[in-house]
């Protein structure tokens, strides 16, 4: 048997009674407010305004800059073959340095003492690669022990 005390029926919350909310106030003639322009604010540049403003970037980050193509191109004159030759970038990795060149649509990697000919084909025949500065982005080439006119990348 469960005894306990208190009323027989379960108690009632008991709440304030809700009153109407008041309307908004607006005046019988208010207008719609037009926004304050300051004179010396200047409008900010829409996000494609800014996208377009800046530069692209190269498809081939090997490939040297257009204008430093035509630049060689200009300056120096084509002698042995050389000027053919395109330097589209060096590399130093684990002691071994190479430059990546292109020749007669062939493209492949040479290093300090490759001749070109049958085995490397992206070298013109009978040109040597005498150095790589891959600090400066450089190849120099030899043809018969002559220094050739550098390539820059």
């Amino acid at each position: 048997m469960l005894l306990g005390c208190g009323p027989a029926s379960p108690p009632q919350a008991s709440a304030p009674p809700l009153q109407p909310a008041d309307p908004p106030f607006e005046p019988a003639d208010a207008k719609p407010a037009e926004p304050l322009l300051d004179p010396q604010l200047n409008p900010l540049y829409g996000p494609d305004e800014v996208l377009g403003s800046l530069p692209r970037g190269r498809q081939d980050p090997f490939a040297p800059p257009p204008r430093a193509v035509a630049e060689a191109a200009a300056d120096e004159p084509a002698s042995d073959g050389a000027a053919d030759v395109q330097l589209m970038g060096v590399s130093a990795a684990g002691g071994l340095v190479r430059a990546f060149v292109r020749f007669n649509g062939q493209s492949g990697p040479v290093a300090p003492g490759d001749v070109g000919g049958p085995g490397t084909p992206w070298l013109p025949e009978g040109l040597a690669v005498a150095a790589i500065d891959v600090q400066r982005g450089q190849l120099m080439l030899e043809r018969d022990g002559r220094p050739l006119p550098l390539i820059q990348l």
